[in-house]
């Protein structure tokens, strides 16, 4: 079954329970939508306030500075048409407001735009007015007489609750004589000033503006951030629920048989979906193999039991009987109660080794020492010989190969290897044991090698991939001698592999079969030895 991996906008009103029997539903505040909503809000908010306060204080900037100018530029228009640079002190200084004042009087002509002008002596005598001049008066400022400069200055200040902007200009003038008198001197001094309110009223509509442009702006980025946070979190949602279904369901073979539709966007949701795939697809592959294992391991240990079972019950029910056993079918049952009893106890013990699974865990029982590979396949050898039925048996391990490892377990290998070959052989068949070193392409060095050769009907290649599997056997004629358990080459397999070696295997039907089995050298010794001959085992009479 394929669940459709499509983003779900809609609600899910449905309470889902996790495994502990709670609801599966977290507030809203904890979800990663919330969160990256949250998120966005907040920066953006952040963004927007940055902004709108950059704006408001150029604009500040810029209106001040514009009043400034237009202030300085009507003050220095004001002291150019009274003249008092072109006349001396004593002049001025007998009659200031006859000096001046008909001079200012020219000057009405600037005063636009909410402007005002005042003229003042050193005592704030005011000699001259224009324009729309605060009620209150201007502030208290001092114009000194010794002070001859001519520098402006800028005055703020607040008439009923009004804030003013002005500029000073000082009137200095020259006075003649000898005297102490003499010299330049301040008179009074020339203030132009206009009204902040326009600017007050300019910035508070412009930053009534940017609060309502923000307030929106972020309201649509709350909205639209929250649908593209549902939709990009959709196919996490899908994800968790399948995982929740699983959970729940009963059937376990059929739950792990559900899969997501991967998205062809090709980004991190859609290697979250694959990588989710393949997860179940391995974990099915486990369970499979674990309903397999059991079964077949049950059906192996049935048969034995079966067969103990039958005996025991046909002496229990002699014994309740007048008539004793023979003596030919009591040694029959109680041979077939030991050759079963037997088979079952090696069975438990290749299904407790096998039930580690670890690799590692198996190469730590591995009792790794010297010894000589072409030793233990003669030994092995030897002891096959008493599992001929009709073939031949041909040695080719005249070459010293030293190793390390583990010789019961070694000798186990190579006793699985040729079980297997004479059991698939046929009468008269030949099965081959060798041992050499060659040189070995993968891993770019010498290594010792064992192979194990017949001349049976071989195996069809869609069999190969599945021959070290747990309780494989090949159905058809490759099973003459039978008994097998199908865990041999599984044992096999799992000891090589924990003396760091491999197994492969290579057969053509109608041909016969090769295992080989390639272990690593010791380091100091690694040197390829002469070719050796062939001992020949005659077949069994």
């Amino acid at each position: 079954m394929r669940i459709p991996f499509v983003p779900r906008l809609r609600r899910d009103r449905t309470t889902r329970v996790d495994p502990a029997g709670q609801d599966a539903r977290a507030p809203l505040y904890r979800s990663i939508r919330f969160r990256l909503t949250a998120w966005y809000a907040a920066v953006l908010l952040l963004t927007f306030v940055a902004i709108g306060l950059t704006l408001s204080i150029l604009l500040e900037r810029t209106l001040e500075a514009d009043i400034q100018h237009r202030l300085e530029d009507a003050a220095a228009e004001v002291y150019s048409k009274t003249g008092l640079g072109e006349r001396s002190g004593n002049e001025v200084a007998a009659d200031p407001a006859d000096s001046i004042v008909p001079k200012v009087s020219d000057v009405e002509s600037i005063v636009v735009s909410g402007i005002w002008v005042e003229v003042i002596d050193t005592r704030k005598n005011s000699f001259f007015s224009a324009g729309n001049l605060p009620e209150g008066g201007l502030p208290s400022f001092t114009v000194a007489p010794s002070n001859t400069s001519s520098a402006l200055r800028t005055l703020r200040f607040t008439v009923d609750e009004t804030e003013m902007q002005a500029v000073a200009l000082p009137i200095v003038v020259n006075f003649a004589g000898g005297d102490s008198q003499a010299g330049p001197r301040t008179i009074g001094a020339i203030v132009v000033g206009e009204s902040r309110a326009p600017i007050e009223r300019t910035l508070a509509l412009v930053n009534r503006i940017l609060r309502i442009a923000a307030l929106a702006g972020l309201a649509l980025a709350i909205g639209v951030g929250w649908l593209l946070a549902g939709r990009a979190l959709a196919p996490v949602g899908r994800i968790t629920q399948t995982a929740h279904e699983i959970s729940q369901r009963h059937d376990s073979a059929a739950s792990l048989h559900t899969r997501l539709v991967v998205p062809p966007t090709g980004d991190e949701l859609a290697r979250l979906a694959a990588t989710f795939n393949a997860m179940l697809e391995h974990i099915e592959t486990a369970f499979t193999a674990q309903r397999r294992f059991v079964a077949d391991a049950s059906h192996e240990l049935r048969t034995p039991l079966t067969a103990i079972r039958g005996n025991v019950d046909v002496l229990l029910r002699q014994l309740q009987t007048d008539r004793p056993l023979p003596a030919s079918e009591l040694t029959e049952a109680l041979t077939d109660i030991r050759r079963e009893s037997g088979r079952m106890g090696r069975l438990v013990e290749d299904l407790l080794l096998l039930a580690r699974g670890d690799i590692a865990e198996i190469g730590q029982s591995v009792q790794r020492e010297p010894l000589h590979l072409d030793l233990v396949a003669r030994e092995a050898f030897r002891a096959g010989e008493s599992l001929r039925r009709g073939q031949r048996l041909v040695l080719r391990a005249d070459q010293p190969v030293p190793l390390e490892g583990d010789r019961d377990r070694l000798t186990q290998v190579v006793l699985i290897l040729l079980d297997n070959a004479l059991r698939h052989t046929p009468t008269g068949g030949i099965v081959t044991l060798g041992v050499d070193q060659v040189w070995h392409d993968c891993t770019g060095t010498h290594m010792a090698r064992l192979s194990v050769r017949d001349t049976g009907e071989g195996i069809a290649p869609e069999h190969l991939p599945h021959l070290f599997e747990r309780f494989y056997r090949v159905q058809g004629s490759r099973s003459p001698g039978g008994g097998g358990t199908g865990l041999g080459l599984a044992i096999a397999q799992t000891l090589v592999q924990a003396h760091g070696g491999q197994i492969d295997v290579h057969s053509e039907p109608g041909r016969g079969t090769a295992f080989t089995v390639w272990l690593p050298l010791p380091r100091h010794d690694a040197a390829l030895p002469p070719r050796g001959a062939a001992v020949e085992a005659r077949p069994a009479r």
